[in-house]
């Protein structure tokens, strides 16, 4: 594992009229809640036997800690040895506050891989409060978390997936441990490139039937708010293109042809491929945008969804036996 991480000092936002004008546009964005079409889902109730406790996660920082939800089956056979878990972090442009929205996901992981399994849905800090590399560094201790904890979690066993920002995380997090430690990455259209801004790669299409086109304005607040050393842009843990392709586990990316982070994800798992990396693998999505499963509109998006969804666990489901066969 990298240790560099633990060395990579937090950065904070100066204080100037720059901050002072980017923290209000992301308090405005997070009062009007502008992409709350995005996360707008009933919560269904779990599965049977499931149950979901909240835990907080202690941090690398004294005095501080990350929530968690841990939904874990109650049923004997869920009980009597480590189970193979998945981490999953949620959509935010690095600056929303969307923590526990992702109902539909977890319900279908549930219904589709458990019993015996473990499922963590975590939290992590937001900027601009907290930037790059507050969220890496929260994501990271809640692997290790895990990690210290071979008596209830699988640890030959464990794979990490997200939505947009989380689904960065989850890229970067997947490459800061490796194959050693990660049996596998499942990311939703994540942004995987700070150095080039996603509006710079010209759209596949603007047909979608769910999700949004991100407009360039509220990207550029959002990297603004996350990065503050331009330099970090191309550093591994802030844009996962230049980590090096075999500290990658096995990989899966899906993304909307109508999404602007569609180009640079497809791009990255093309770098992977040359680089022999035939574990990695993405997958285009006709006629939907940036956040498409989170309010599907029509039946065609519904549908999409329940492939996507079922083409994910059942990728978490070969890495868990992958592992195992080893």
């Amino acid at each position: 594992m990298d240790i560099e991480s633990d060395t990579l000092e937090e950065r904070r936002h100066p204080w100037s009229l720059r901050y002072i004008r980017l923290k209000a546009v992301v308090l405005l964005i997070r009062f009007f809640g502008l992409l709350s079409p995005l996360s707008e889902e009933k919560r269904p109730p779990l599965p049977p036997t499931f149950q979901r406790r909240l835990v907080r996660v202690a941090s690398r920082q004294k005095g501080r800690s990350i929530k968690a939800h841990i939904y874990r089956s109650s049923s004997t056979s869920a009980l009597n040895a480590p189970l193979p878990v998945h981490i999953t972090w949620h959509g935010s442009g690095f600056v929303l506050p969307r923590f526990a929205t992702d109902y539909a996901y977890v319900d279908h992981h549930l219904k589709q891989l458990g019993p015996d399994c473990i499922l963590v849905d975590a939290d992590y800090r937001k900027a601009p409060e907290h930037p790059f590399p507050a969220a890496v560094h929260d994501a990271i201790d809640v692997v290790n978390y895990i990690l210290s904890q071979p008596h209830i979690y699988d640890v030959d066993r464990i794979t990490l997936g997200g939505f947009s920002a989380g689904a960065g995380l989850a890229l970067v997090v997947g490459a800061h441990f490796g194959p050693q430690r990660i049996a596998g990455v499942a990311a939703l259209y994540p942004v995987v490139d700070f150095t080039v801004k996603p509006n710079d790669y010209p759209l596949q299409t603007k047909q979608h039937d769910s999700g949004v086109i991100l407009p360039g304005w509220l990207t550029d607040y959002f990297i603004d708010a996350y990065v503050v050393r331009q330099e970090d842009k191309s550093h591994p843990l802030c844009s996962v293109k230049f980590a090096d392709p075999a500290s990658f586990p096995r990989l899966l990316i899906a993304s909307g042809k109508a999404d602007t982070l569609h180009t640079e994800a497809q791009e990255l798992v093309s770098h992977l491929n040359d680089a022999g990396r035939t574990d990695a693998r993405f997958i285009s999505i006709d006629n939907e945008g940036h956040g498409f499963d989170k309010r599907p509109k029509c039946p065609e998006s519904h549908q999409r969804t329940e492939t996507l969804y079922h083409q994910l666990t059942e990728f978490i489901r070969l890495c868990w036996s992958a592992t195992s066969a080893q």
